[in-house]
């Protein structure tokens, strides 16, 4: 005959409040690991993204510098030079080097602007990381529910 405590101790039930509690508190500890994780990626963009906008910004600003203070001495020989060797009206060839000048600088301050507006795609990594990770949370509580 089998000895009933021998079968009985070596086949236990799981408890399912247990099995829920374990789960629960397995997902919750994933959650805040993926929670820190995520404020890392976040942290890393944000330095990137302001390490890239600072040298930007200083390069803006210097060359605006420059431009201001080089631009009515600059305006004045280009247009004495052109009116001089063109033998046109000194008026005109202010007019011309003026217009020129500004053509310039309106471009190089386009080209600044439009590579600061690229910064805020520094944060697509961390922003796709963080639709993953809402997406797995979903998959995993529809998964719990649906048990």
């Amino acid at each position: 005959m089998v000895d009933v405590e021998k079968v009985s101790g070596r086949y236990r039930h799981s408890n399912p409040i247990g099995d829920l509690k374990s789960s629960a508190g397995a997902f919750a500890c994933d959650l805040l690991e993926l929670a820190e994780l995520q404020g890392k990626l976040f942290q890393a963009d944000a330095k990137a993204a302001v390490h890239q906008s600072v040298g930007l910004t200083a390069t803006l600003f210097i060359a605006c510098s420059f431009l201001l203070g080089c631009l009515p001495v600059a305006v004045f020989g280009l247009a004495s030079a052109l009116a001089y060797f063109c033998e046109i009206e000194t008026w005109v060839a202010q007019l011309v080097v003026g217009g020129g000048l500004s053509f310039l600088s309106v471009l190089v301050a386009a080209i600044a602007v439009k590579k600061l507006s690229k910064i805020s795609q520094q944060f697509k990594r961390s922003s796709d990381e963080l639709a993953k990770n809402l997406k797995w949370t979903k998959n995993v509580i529809n998964g719990v529910n649906s048990r």
